[in-house]
């Protein structure tokens, strides 16, 4: 269960949080609440949750820019969700035109670029 305070929704799916934000390529948190980033290194970030949950469902990331060719062929890929007392999710992102599939890099967007996410976890125990 979740350590925040949460309200009836009178929808389906009521045992499922959803944590959204939006980062720039610096980790620096632009909007949402109930994470922090860290920049891990060249395009890649960990998002650190203030809850835990009782299991991760999934995660959607998307990536914007003040212009489209600053993010024309970029990639962003979501790996590695761990969950512990400080549950964290890593986020990567790849520029264009990579040679080798097998060995990506990862590379940092130009500073007006973000990162958005939604992270879907199950807050409780009981299967959904």
């Amino acid at each position: 269960m979740s350590k925040t305070t949460l309200y009836d929704v009178r929808a389906d799916g009521k045992a499922l949080v959803m944590v959204t934000g939006r980062f720039t390529v610096a980790g620096v948190v632009s909007s949402g609440i109930g994470f922090t980033v860290a920049d891990a290194g060249a395009g890649i970030y960990t998002i650190t949750f203030d809850d835990q949950y009782s299991g991760f469902i999934s995660c959607v990331t998307s990536l914007e820019g003040n212009t489209i060719t600053a993010i024309d062929g970029w990639t962003v890929n979501t790996s590695t969700y761990t969950a512990a007392a400080s549950p964290t999710l890593t986020v990567y992102t790849m520029p264009p035109r990579i040679v080798d599939a097998a060995a990506p890099v990862t590379t940092d967007l130009a500073a007006d670029c973000f990162v958005n996410f939604i992270a879907v976890f199950r807050n409780t125990t009981v299967t959904t």
